[in-house]
């Protein structure tokens, strides 16, 4: 396991239906940051949080999941010793879902997380800390098959079809496109594809550039990406 088999087991969670942003931390040190709105914003809670589980691992209690509720949605934290996964929930989200697949991602990758680098000059706790367990998450295996399901290169690759198409029309016209594209298709979840439809899918987005030329020698680049792919 390492850092970007950790990155992409995160996003898997983050594709469960209401999950709109999540990041990591482990002490001061931000991991991984995929929230809906700024760096520095993100930054900033991140401090407030982890000023809070410090408050908590000063009063010797080790806090295994806080779930905070806002007007503009839930922030479910995941906390293993010195490190925090973070999910931003919308409405639609089931919490007790995305609670117990990040669970089982964390325990996944605990040796990893454990080996990070915490802030500079920090140093762990070495008194023994009474632990607090808020809930209990579902079968671990059940969970993780879950979330290996949900798991295919479809952001990656829609990245690059962008950047194909980028070079005969804008970049706002293109997203726009896909967007269309994928709801005339009845593609609700892309990332849900099998190699084959994913593969089909990228040709098809392809194949919308009305110049044949320009469409050939596109279609030719987008072949090396799915090879780079194994599409």
């Amino acid at each position: 396991m390492d850092h970007s088999s950790l990155i992409t087991a995160i996003a898997s969670v983050q594709r469960l239906d209401g999950v709109a942003g999540s990041f990591l931390f482990k002490g001061r040190n931000a991991i991984h940051k995929q929230m809906p709105f700024s760096d520095g914003r993100t930054l900033d809670l991140m401090e407030v949080l982890g000023e809070m589980l410090d408050g908590y691992q000063q009063v010797r209690r080790r806090i295994r999941q806080v779930y905070l509720q806002f007007d503009a949605g839930v922030l479910l934290l995941l906390v293993q010793e010195t490190t925090a996964l973070v999910f931003f929930l919308t409405s639609r989200a089931d919490p007790d879902l995305v609670a117990s697949a990040g669970t089982v991602l964390m325990k996944d990758y605990a040796v990893y997380l454990a080996g990070l680098s915490d802030r500079p000059g920090a140093t762990p706790a070495t008194s023994p800390i009474e632990e607090l367990i808020v809930a209990t998450p579902r079968a671990a295996q059940e969970l993780a098959a879950k979330r290996e399901a949900r798991v295919n290169n479809w952001g990656v690759l829609r990245k690059q079809v962008e950047a194909l198409l980028g070079k005969v029309m804008g970049r706002a016209q293109v997203i726009a496109m896909i967007d269309r594209k994928l709801n005339a298709l009845g593609i609700d979840d892309p990332y849900r594809l099998p190699a084959d439809e994913l593969r089909g899918l990228a040709t098809k987005m392809i194949e919308v550039v009305p110049n044949s030329s320009k469409r050939a020698a596109l279609l030719s680049e987008l072949e090396s990406v799915l090879q780079e792919h194994q599409l």
